[in-house]
């Protein structure tokens, strides 16, 4: 008992003359909302070892003023106080976290959609009984391995957009279009999802208007858009970075070529790797007339200096391709929408099956291993162990054929550097988007059949196993979406923006995937 209590003497002689460690403000991060499933909370960071602190639950946003509790605090908290009861109370440890959970949320159908707040704060302050508090958080309820619509439109509708992070830890959705494929009418706006009211506000402009545009985080946390389609569906060569110090679009030199439907690649050295895309859009004497504009150059644009350097050019033209950066630093592009010469006709559109693989260090391309199939217009899934799937896509385009999907799936092993086919989807599909499932598997949600000119969006979901290597059905998604905007969000769902629909409509809807 003694020694015990000369250590305990000891800790708090230290923390009497121990400086306050420089800190953020108090930070409180919340997971979950599936039901049934798990939620946790995280508060950081401490000011000094061992701070003491509190996490208070609300179904109330608040403002609940303080002085009702204490004279001497003249703030607000951002929750209701109904819930005092069920406050988890802690120390902030030495990392400096408070964490609670996981916890387990009861499968309860008829909370469907229900907030729960969260706010943290720590005790002791100079004057008032609370010191820190940090900003709310927010749950909302739904069924595990469903989509909810939950009624929660932008202000445009848009398909082809991207969505980035804010400092204030809302995101937006950025850009994208109206129209169809080859005839797009692209957006200057943005869009920004606060989750804490689940509602959308106007965001800051673009410079220029862009769909089938890139979206790059650079290695300084800034955000480079290149390219993509402005307002008359032309590509275009102008580039702009985000800055989330400011909030702001800025323009910066603009690529070498216009393009839209290009690849962008972060290299480890922090330059962008850009390659390929349409850089004009012919739509006379047939839309596939656009096919021909498909281009094989490349350039590299490098942050310090704020410059393009044409680059390394590939085999052969490609556009909507996948581009994947290897472990060894090398940048596998394959696939995608292509052409190529032949006597008398002059040429003739395809899907390409062949790779290239471009190397940094050299600024050379060199030929990869070719796919088993042909395809473009589809993300690929990282599968982990530097292997990715690519699923679907549209595979096959001809004079005669326009462009329908492929159901083949395949994987690229980058350390073999080899593909190996697996699958099939059971719907052909392409424009359709990924991610990983939370138990090891992968989700493959919407995209369309049909054709380029003429998709057909799909409502259907496909759930890929590593353990079999094999597809079957997942969750219907509320409506069906094709080429739509996605986000994990904080809380730990899959968010889903836009995209088109039936009847060759753009949406301004949203869904969640609560997995």
């Amino acid at each position: 008992m003694l020694p015990t209590l000369i250590r305990t003497i000891a800790l708090l002689v230290a923390l009497t003359v121990l400086p306050e460690l420089p800190c953020q403000a108090l930070q409180l991060d919340a997971e979950g909302g599936s039901s049934p499933g798990t939620f946790s909370l995280d508060l950081y960071p401490g000011a000094y070892p061992y701070e003491f602190g509190a996490i208070v639950p609300s179904f109330q946003r608040g403002p609940t003023p303080l002085v009702a509790f204490d004279p001497n605090d003249g703030r607000s908290m951002d929750v209701g106080t109904e819930l005092l009861g069920s406050t988890w109370f802690g120390y902030l440890g030495l990392d400096g976290h408070l964490r609670i959970g996981p916890l387990n949320m009861a499968a309860v159908p008829a909370f469907q959609d229900l907030p729960i707040y969260f706010q943290g704060v720590t005790f002791g302050g100079v004057t008032t009984i609370l010191d820190r508090i940090s900003s709310p958080e927010v749950i909302r309820l739904g069924n595990a391995g469903t989509f909810r619509d939950r009624i929660v439109t932008f202000q445009d509708d848009r398909a082809f957009a991207t969505v980035l992070e804010r400092p204030d830890r809302t995101w937006m959705v950025v850009g994208g279009a109206r129209g169809q494929l080859l005839a797009q009418s692209a957006h200057n706006s943005t869009a920004i999802y606060h989750p804490l009211d689940d509602q959308f506000t106007i965001g800051p402009m673009l410079n220029n208007p862009r769909s089938l545009h890139t979206q790059t985080t650079l290695q300084d946390g800034r955000t480079l858009l290149v390219g993509g389609v402005d307002a008359f569906n032309n590509p275009q060569a102008s580039c702009e970075i985000y800055d989330p110090a400011t909030d702001t679009f800025t323009l910066v030199a603009s690529m070498n070529t216009p393009r839209m439907g290009h690849s962008a690649t972060l290299l480890p050295d922090g330059r962008v790797f850009v390659a390929g895309g349409l850089d004009a859009v012919t739509v006379t004497p047939t839309q596939l007339s656009a096919v021909r504009d498909t281009v094989d150059t490349t350039e590299i644009y490098d942050p310090v200096t704020d410059t393009w350097t044409s680059s390394a050019t590939m085999s052969d033209p490609r556009a909507a391709h996948v581009a994947i950066l290897r472990p060894d630093g090398k940048v596998m592009l394959a696939g995608g929408l292509s052409w190529y010469s032949v006597i008398v006709i002059g040429w003739l559109p395809t899907i390409e099956d062949s790779c290239d693989i471009y190397d940094p260090a050299t600024d050379t391309m060199a030929s990869g291993p070719a796919m088993n199939d042909s395809r473009s217009f589809l993300e690929p899934v990282e599968l982990g162990n530097d292997r990715w799937l690519l699923a679907g896509g549209i595979g096959n385009l001809t004079l005669t054929n326009l462009g329908t999907p492929t159901a083949s799936a395949e994987i690229y092993d980058a350390v073999a550097n080899t593909w190996t086919s697996v699958g099939p989807l059971n719907s052909a599909r392409g424009y359709h988007r990924a991610w990983a499932l939370d138990n090891g598997d992968f989700m493959l949600a919407g995209g369309a059949d049909g054709n380029i000119l003429q998709p057909n969006p799909l409502d259907s979901v496909e759930i890929f196993s590593p353990a079999t290597n094999s597809f079957t059905f997942g969750p219907s998604m509320t409506i069906p979406r094709a080429a739509p905007a996605k986000y994990r969000t904080r809380q730990g769902q899959m968010q889903l923006f836009g995209g088109g629909t039936t009847n060759n409509t753009i949406v301004n809807s949203t869904e969640f995937y609560y997995f």
